[in-house]
């Protein structure tokens, strides 16, 4: 059962598919400096674009932005969100590629949705890690972990936490957020410095391999050490 908290969560990234794509452009953003958005975004894509192998999955995929620029490295695709407009906007995205034969698009909740051992060789996870608890952090990656090869790639994109975004926000708590329409909705969320990575890496039995570090994104990756 989920609380109030996350189904607001849920609900405000299902009323915002249809322009959640737009932050990227340096549109709609959280903090008043959209040119930033934009230019961090081209570099995580020029990152990504040599990520990825095997069997992927691509954890809260939102709208399948990522996917144009890693999809070519892998032999399998699994897209996941909690969001049935996400899914359907990240559906299209497959017809679009060319290459809906090798996605599997899948509208669910990863802590519930059951998947094999060892199923994936590869792992994509979207500003999604800002939304999880410690509590829910754990459970993440002890997931993670039984779903994965030995020594699985892992490729996180989240949002920083520096001097910038301290003028506007506080780095971890309830957030308010606004939909082009003036629906306004309050979120958990919280940012993350590079020592905060590293931190959670190394809780978590993952090495960090690198770290790109832009104004407003970050991406990390690395791969799931053996225990």
């Amino acid at each position: 059962m989920h609380d109030e908290s996350q189904r607001e969560l849920f609900a405000y990234y299902n009323e915002r598919a249809q322009e959640y794509d737009d932050v990227y452009c340096g549109k709609g953003t959280a903090i008043p400096h959209q040119h930033l958005y934009k230019k961090d975004a081209a570099k995580i894509s020029n990152i990504i674009s040599s990520f990825g192998k095997g069997h992927i999955i691509d954890i809260g995929c939102g709208t399948g932005y990522w996917l144009p620029h890693y999809a070519r490295n892998c032999e399998k695709i699994t897209l996941i969100d909690v969001s049935e407009k996400m899914i359907a906007e990240c559906r299209n995205k497959c017809d679009k590629l060319g290459i809906t034969n090798k996605c599997h698009c899948v509208k669910g909740d990863f802590f519930e949705l059951d998947f094999k051992d060892h199923l994936f060789d590869s792992v994509l996870v979207g500003f999604l890690l800002s939304h999880l608890t410690q509590k829910t952090e754990k459970a993440f990656f002890e997931k993670l972990r039984r779903i994965t090869v030995t020594k699985a790639q892992v490729f996180f994109i989240d949002t920083l936490w520096n001097k910038l975004r301290q003028q506007y926000r506080k780095k971890e708590g309830i957030h308010e957020r606004f939909l082009n329409d003036g629906r306004k909705f309050r979120i958990y969320k919280r940012y993350f410095t590079k020592s905060d990575i590293h931190e959670i890496f190394k809780n978590n039995a993952l090495k960090l391999i690198s770290f790109s570090q832009g104004h407003v994104f970050f991406a990390a990756t690395g791969v799931i050490e053996e225990q």
